[in-house]
């Protein structure tokens, strides 16, 4: 019988300057019902329910990011243990990840010396050959399959999302403030589960880790130290040394596990890791630049219904107006409501006819576009600002109190997407 194997180690460590750690990590066979770094779990076969490795990084400072980390975690093999095996699992991941969004949520607010706690989380269940990777915040999994590396999470973060629009390039990343996080789980109400999923091959190595270790250690030097080791105890203990030696100014977490069995096909066949990689779901950045447009057509709407209430004859001209696109858009066999989800078909498609003398028009959805393009375009510009500054006009200044937790002060930018 067909088989997938799992070879498993993980490590946590205070780092140099943290007064606590606030990290917490979960290696778990579901099958079994076991968990933590016995014997029995750290080597197993992956059973129907799968094995779950999770990294967690809380926030909020003294031990409320301690609880939020160690909530995530919990919650996750918690729910997937007793959850559906006949449902999809991608869909249980994401079911999972988002109660422990809510069970986080729902304790801060029951405690209020808990306020603002959260915590970063990378969580990967792996079934049947397949790893499938929920991701909220910037903790952070790579894949190794012989001499590739490959990054299978994007950050939710500041720089990810500069990065991204272009604002700057990868060599610039160094003067970006790393540590500024766009969502983490209990700080809102709800939360966008960013999902994956990648085909295993027999030896690849699947290396989860918080940003105490990605900040400082290269992928490639993750690469060698876990070609170099004799076994994944020694890889982990490696990296963490290679990232206190270079400051440890956060905690370092890492989970390393190693695949093998004959379910799964060998590398040379399985071809490169970017195409046994695909994305589940909608990308964040991009979903959040469609909740931006949605919000900003609401704004013109209200504007438009406040215009109105205060002319009735503009009223009737507008009804009159709205009958006629509904009439166009059941003419080409389509379905109007009055609303769209689809953020180019909203503020970039406008298939009214043109308006004949005399006519009144409620204003195009194109200006939600100029309103985005505008937005965006300030918070570049500030960016590049700041940057500048940085980089040629701050004066140096005596590092930070290392009892500080700068690390996901989560500065929510949420604000930015929301307005």
């Amino acid at each position: 019988m067909s088989e997938v194997i799992v070879s498993i180690w993980a490590q946590t460590d205070v780092g140099m300057q943290r007064p606590g750690n606030e990290d917490s990590f979960l290696v778990a066979d579901l099958t079994a019902g076991s968990s933590g770094l016995s014997e029995s779990t750290a080597t197993h076969k992956v059973g129907e329910r799968g094995s779950l490795l999770v990294v967690s990084d809380g926030m909020g400072g003294a031990a409320a990011g301690e609880i939020a980390s160690e909530m995530a975690v919990t919650t996750l093999r918690e729910l997937l243990q007793e959850d559906s095996v006949n449902d999809d699992i991608s869909q249980r991941l994401q079911r999972a990840t988002e109660a422990a969004n809510d069970r986080i949520w729902h304790h801060a607010q029951d405690n209020p010396e808990l306020s603002g706690m959260g915590a970063t989380v990378t969580a990967v269940l792996v079934q049947e050959g397949a790893a499938c990777i929920a991701q909220v915040g910037d903790s952070r999994a790579y894949l190794v399959r012989g001499e590739q590396i490959k990054q299978l999470t994007k950050d939710q973060s500041l720089a990810q999302m500069l990065l991204d629009f272009g604002a700057i390039q990868p060599e610039q990343l160094h003067a970006v403030p790393q540590n500024v996080i766009m969502q983490a789980l209990g700080t809102q109400p709800d939360v966008k589960v960013a999902m994956s999923a990648v085909s295993l091959t027999k030896d690849d190595c699947l290396l989860i880790c918080s940003d105490g270790l990605s900040n400082k250690v290269q992928p490639e030097e993750m690469k060698r130290a876990i070609a170099d080791s004799p076994n994944l105890n020694d890889a982990c203990q490696s990296l963490i040394d290679t990232a206190n030696q270079r400051g440890g100014e956060d905690n370092i977490t890492v989970v390393v596990a190693r695949f093998a069995g004959d379910a799964l096909e060998p590398p040379a066949t399985a071809g490169s890791i970017t195409s046994s990689l695909r994305q589940i779901g909608p990308d964040f950045f991009a979903e959040k630049l469609m909740e931006m447009a949605a919000q900003s057509n609401e704004h013109i709407d209200e504007a438009a219904q406040a215009q109105t209430d205060d002319d009735p004859e503009e009223e009737i001209t507008q009804r009159l107006d709205k009958r006629d696109v509904d009439d166009k858009h059941a003419d080409d066999g389509q379905q109007s409501d009055g609303s769209s989800k689809e953020l180019f078909a909203t503020v970039l498609v406008d298939d009214a006819p043109e308006p004949t003398s005399g006519e009144a028009r409620l204003p195009r959805k194109s200006f939600a576009l100029v309103w985005i393009v505008a937005l965006i375009s300030l918070l570049l510009i500030g960016a590049t600002a700041y940057f500048f500054y940085n980089l040629y006009l701050k004066p140096k200044q005596a590092p930070l109190n290392p009892d500080h937790d700068a690390g996901h002060d989560v500065a929510y930018l949420r604000s930015a997407f929301s307005r």
